[in-house]
């Protein structure tokens, strides 16, 4: 087996800055919506959130591709070369079965950001790593620091690992390949380092190739589904909150769905295996609690199909997703006790069976053909001995010394801050050196060793941001001491709040009886902060808590007082969000007015064209609104329809025209909008639907 570092080039997109605003996670009421016989037991920790914060949104790329050289990490044996992307979470984007000469992943051609994690940036094909809340990993488009060991033989493992800041947790992946192994190991460690308990969550994602007559098979019989009428649990394969087809086969799927494989909790491990026509099959098989398993797909839509090629090129990156998690779904979260340690293992490798066995008409017989051959290419047996080996070799020390990647200086202010306060400790199996502390930690390592913020300059835009608890007692003694500045309290205002309760299931935690009071903590502090200096940063999150207050008025008031500042047009964000919420209470002319003040650079970024073609539409200003309609989107999130909405308002506006309608009315524009859907179907550039129900849109306008 050999272990090595290379490079390689690859055409793609890179992400070029940060976003500039701090996202407050939604103070809205989660509930999730259950099927009749959904049972009682899966309803326990049903409710995941997204949390953006403390991280910056990765929101700066395009469509416009460069050659670009990327940093590899190669484990290679005479049956699989596996190559990792350390620069993007050690994303698995090749695995190579020499034996067989083929591909097991969708290896995706091009490196192309789309819209579809928790900071925004995602990239399709290989295998990704999720932890910590709902909406992908905060580092699958960053870095992640990796170090070379050693086991007991002398044969070199790769450990990938980071520090996790939303969670204030730790995981690390260990990934071997042996000399004689015809599959690849990895054993992960998620790592509550505090003495508070949270919840946590895990989803391997994998994409493999969707190259027709793809067949999806698990250990598990029974399987939680996302549909229209919530959650759904019933037997697979045919699913009646589906379309009533055999849904192994993602082919048969009208629109983008997935549902959730249910492995019962006594069972020591779990698989999933992606067959195709010509009985290749990817397969992957873990270890309790790695139990749950997933499918999902894109469908047979146009929207769908969009996609696929937006993120990668035309007809070169169609996949399909086969997962694996720690909970029943990925609504569902796990409790995370205080410096409670989760572990297991994982394998990842590919078979040739039978091709009448694979699609035989009978899912059950199928899958259980399958099980057979993968407990004989890879028993339990074996896998709970591996396993048991890894779990001592997880301890192992990592010195500055084995690194051979680095990753951010979080970890490393984290390993000093505990150090100072002496409320818990990181292991060893982690080095996280002090020199990896640079810019965005500065201000925080200034506040732990001398008690004060360095001066900030209210124009510029603030370097990173900070939730936790632990900072936040030391900024709160910092002010109690005397050192109090604008920035210092501004950033006491995002963590009071950011605030929310961690310890418990949502939707409890979503109607925590907390939240006003934090609420009104954090006016305090933004007020505090405006005092000593005024600043867009403090009067924007002023608008943020009266906005999710519904005081309206109030809001837009301290919008307003951003847009008399100079900085408000540091950055695109300020206007955008305001035209949004502009939009939203009907002031089209103020949100134009808004968009014409701009400078032109601001004007013509993507999300801001959008905000004016909301705009336009509404004011039946349909010049401009066709200024949208010839530019290719690469930020549209996933779910978002607000291209194809502009798109049939714009249409309907027109008919309106046409059939001499003058000041239509909001009801006679929803029906021509509803006959422009079957009259009028969107250019490719703007279809992004993921549903094609006039009446109910996949998930959100945007």
């Amino acid at each position: 087996m050999s272990l090595r570092i290379e490079q390689m080039t690859i055409p793609g997109a890179p992400i070029k800055g940060l976003g500039t605003l701090p996202v407050f996670h939604s103070r809205k009421k989660v509930t999730v919506d259950t099927t009749e016989g959904f049972p009682e037991e899966l309803k326990e920790g049903l409710g995941a959130r997204w949390r953006f914060l403390p991280y910056k949104l990765q929101n700066r790329y395009t469509r416009e591709h460069e050659q670009l050289t990327k940093k590899t990490i190669v484990l290679e044996n005479d049956y699989l070369k596996a190559v990792f992307w350390p620069e993007d979470g050690a994303k698995l984007y090749s695995l190579y079965d020499k034996k067989r000469d083929r591909e097991l992943l969708m290896c995706n051609p091009v490196y192309q950001p789309g819209n579809l994690a928790i900071r925004n940036a995602w990239l399709s094909g290989g295998i990704e790593w999720n932890f910590g809340n709902l909406g992908h990993n905060p580092f699958t488009c960053d870095h992640v620091f990796a170090a070379v060991l050693k086991d007991d033989e002398g044969e070199e493992f790769v450990r990938f690992y980071e520090f996790e800041r939303s969670k204030t947790a730790l995981y690390q992946m260990d990934f071997y390949l042996p000399e004689k192994s015809e599959v690849l190991y990895s054993h992960v460690k998620l790592i509550n380092p505090t003495d508070q308990d949270k919840t946590t969550y895990w989803w391997t994602n994998i994409a493999i190739p969707e190259v027709g007559n793809t067949r999806v098979m698990s250990n598990a019989d029974m399987v939680v589904g996302i549909a229209k009428q919530g959650l759904g649990y019933e037997r697979m394969p045919y699913l009646s909150y589906f379309n009533g087809k055999d849904l192994s086969y993602p082919d048969n799927a009208e629109l983008a769905f997935e549902y959730f494989f249910q492995t019962p909790a006594e069972e020591k491990s779990a698989w999933e295996a992606g067959t195709a026509e010509d009985g290749n099959i990817f397969y992957e098989r873990g270890t309790n609690p790695l139990l749950y398993r997933k499918m999902f797909c894109w469908g047979n839509t146009k929207g769908g199909k969009h996609w696929q090629d937006q993120l990668a090129l035309p007809g070169k990156g169609y996949y399909v997703e086969i997962q694996s998690g720690i909970a029943s779904s990925q609504l569902h979260d796990r409790k995370f006790k205080a410096r409670e340690v989760i572990e297991w293992t994982q394998c990842f490798g590919g078979l040739k069976l039978d091709e009448t066995q694979l699609h035989q008409e009978d899912y059950h017989a199928a899958a259980k053909y399958v099980g057979e051959h993968i407990e004989k290419a890879l028993s339990e047996e074996t896998l709970l001995a591996m396993d048991a080996k890894f779990r001592v070799l997880s301890d192992k020390e990592v010195a500055e010394k084995d690194l051979i990647h680095i990753a951010s200086g979080w970890g490393a202010l984290e390993q000093a801050r505990l150090e100072k306060t002496k409320d818990g400790e990181f292991p060893k199996s982690m080095c996280f050196p002090k020199s990896t502390i640079g810019e965005e930690q500065r201000p925080w390592y200034q506040l732990l060793t001398e008690g004060k913020m360095p001066k900030e300059n209210p124009a510029d835009i603030p370097a990173s941001w900070m939730v936790s608890e632990p900072w936040y007692r030391i900024a709160k003694e910092a002010v109690e001491k005397g050192e109090a500045s604008w920035n210092l309290l501004f950033h006491i205002g995002v963590m009071l709040y950011e605030k929310m309760d961690e310890v418990n299931y949502v939707p409890e935690a979503s109607c925590w009886p907390e939240y006003e009071k934090y609420a009104l903590l954090a006016k305090e502090a933004f007020l505090k902060s405006i005092e000593i200096q005024p600043s867009v940063w403090a009067y924007r999150c002023l608008f943020c808590i009266e906005r999710d207050a519904e005081n309206f008025d109030r809001a837009e008031y301290y919008y307003d007082k951003v847009f008399e500042m100079e900085a408000a047009t540091v950055d695109y964000e300020f206007a955008a969000e305001y035209m949004h919420f502009l939009n939203g209470r009907h002031k089209y002319e103020k949100a134009l007015t808004i968009y014409n003040s701009l400078p032109e650079e601001i004007q013509n970024q993507e999300r801001m064209i959008i905000r004016m073609a909301q705009t336009a539409v509404k004011l039946d200003k349909l010049e401009l609104v066709e200024k949208c309609f010839d530019k290719t989107y690469a930020g549209i999130k996933e779910g978002e329809t607000s291209l194809t909405t502009i798109w049939f308002e714009y249409c309907a506006r027109k008919m309106a025209k046409e059939r001499g309608i003058e000041n239509p009315t909001k009801e006679q524009i929803e029906e021509l909008a509803d006959e422009a859907w079957d009259l009028c179907p969107p250019p490719k550039n703007l279809d992004f639907r993921m549903s094609y129900d006039k009446k109910k849109k996949y998930r959100m306008e945007e």
